[in-house]
């Protein structure tokens, strides 16, 4: 996105807002304080049950990945640590042998 676009929804963005500021500003107000007034009038023991239902409808959401995917991912992540795991071991035993032969020099 280039400058002149970026400025443009900037100044959507704000006259977007001073507009909700005017019309809306009092509605906006109304609704948060009647939504923080009612999750505060249930007690801890009835919020816990609500919040898991939603946690549980928020999974069921996800787009998880297949099978397949997974094969591969896990694959991919298993190289991967066994790479990086080979080339840390080489960097400190080449770093160990260099400093065993600075020491040994002196």
């Amino acid at each position: 996105m280039n400058r002149e676009m970026r400025r443009l929804q900037e100044r959507e963005e704000r006259r977007r807002k001073k507009e909700e500021a005017k019309a809306g500003g009092r509605v906006a107000k109304a609704q948060r304080a009647a939504s923080q007034s009612k999750a505060s009038k249930l007690p801890w023991y009835k919020r816990i049950p609500a919040f898991l239902g939603d946690v549980r409808q928020e999974l069921k959401r996800v787009s998880w990945p297949t099978r397949d995917q997974m094969i591969v991912f896990t694959t991919v992540t298993l190289i991967t640590t066994t790479t990086l795991t080979l080339v840390v071991f080489g960097l400190d035993v080449v770093m160990k042998e260099a400093v065993f032969w600075v020491v040994g020099r002196t």
